[in-house]
């Protein structure tokens, strides 16, 4: 009971924050009246409704769907920007109704800005050396996906840029889907790719109920999922950890999966365990932070992440970890890309090592 009122709390504060303060706080500047209006408490009562409607029903109403994630992402962009216009207020040289007019027109552009990079897809090259490979591997990392929040064609044209890479094997770090109507057929495009396809779970393929059925069915698709496994691939040793469990038990399966001398390539949803496993593996490949996705959420993420975005190293071990090639929610980035990683690691003789 104190769990579920605590929920609705913060659900509410979320929707008047987003959907409703930022236009009522502009129309203040723009009138002359107070900010503060307690008719405005009702709309966003009706938004919390509809956004307790969508998250808790099994309703797939497009219409509803774009309100809640659009409605989100735009509303965080204006929350802030209406935040520093109340801010600007305060200085003696600016007028109020000077102010909102900039607002509004900085909140209209960051929003189109937003929405035409949620569609991009870019590629990032990540090359490595290693002394423990004698020939080099050509991978492609994708992670966060999220078809669900995302439409299966942007799925399509994720595998239209990883077909132009010629790589060995895929791997897809988790958050592969992330709705209740996602059906198997929406990742047929992985299907066609000419390549083996490696996939670990990210915590949202636990948020969609009988998600493991469909699991089960993954290798119609060619696609082999690494359940807390290892698979040689060519002369790497790569782990795959499901994240469907506690952070220790994470660890723990590095631990076990790890080979001596080989080199260790792991698959890991969340950054969250390279400090207690980084001796244990070459390489981590991480999603799920997706670099806030839009600022400066970033900053926020920085609270729960260390390691939120890029190339990691110590003691010969790296990590990456990826802002992911969809969006969660609103098709929508500010400040942060979709990218397809292409990783290349080639062997690096020991006799270069000696000579540094």
């Amino acid at each position: 009971m104190i769990r579920t009122a605590t929920f609705i709390a913060i659900t509410f504060v979320v929707a008047y924050s987003f959907y409703v303060f930022p236009f009522v706080a502009l129309a203040a500047l723009f009138a002359g009246h107070a900010i503060l209006q307690p008719w405005s408490l009702v709309p966003a009562l009706l938004v919390l409704f509809l956004i307790r409607l969508y998250f808790s029903t099994s309703i797939t109403n497009k219409v509803l769907k774009a309100f809640v994630y659009y409605g989100m992402g735009a509303g965080f962009i204006s929350l802030w920007v209406t935040c520093l216009a109340l801010a600007a207020t305060l200085l003696p040289a600016l007028d109020n109704r000077s102010v909102a007019m900039l607002a509004v027109a900085a909140i209209f552009c960051l929003t189109v800005s937003a929405l035409v990079n949620g569609t991009r897809i870019t590629t990032k090259p990540l090359v490595l050396t290693s002394t423990k490979i004698s020939k080099p591997a050509r991978l492609v990392f994708i992670s966060d996906v999220h078809v669900g929040s995302n439409a299966p064609r942007h799925l399509e044209h994720i595998c239209e840029t990883i077909r132009q890479h010629d790589a060995d094997a895929l791997l897809i770090g988790g958050d592969l889907f992330d709705s209740s109507d996602f059906s198997l057929d929406d990742l047929k495009a992985l299907a066609r790719l000419d390549m083996d396809i490696f996939f670990i779970t990210g915590n949202h393929e636990g948020y969609v109920k009988g998600y493991r059925k469909q699991l089960d069915r993954f290798k119609e698709l060619n696609i082999t999922v690494l359940d807390n496994e290892r698979v040689a691939l060519g002369e790497l040793n790569l782990i795959g950890v499901a994240d469907e469990q506690p952070s220790g038990a994470r660890v723990k399966t590095v631990e076990r999966l790890y080979v001596a001398g080989a080199f260790n390539l792991a698959l890991v949803h969340q950054p969250s365990i390279w400090d207690q496993t980084s001796h244990y593996t070459d390489l981590m490949l991480c999603g799920h932070t997706h670099k806030g996705q839009i600022f400066p959420f970033n900053f926020l993420v920085r609270l729960q992440f260390r390691y939120v975005f890029g190339l990691y190293g110590k003691s010969g071990a790296h990590l990456y970890v990826s802002s992911g090639v969809g969006c969660w929610g609103p098709r929508m980035r500010l400040g942060s890309k979709n990218e397809v990683i292409l990783l290349e690691i080639k062997p690096e003789p020991l006799a270069s090592i000696m000579a540094d």
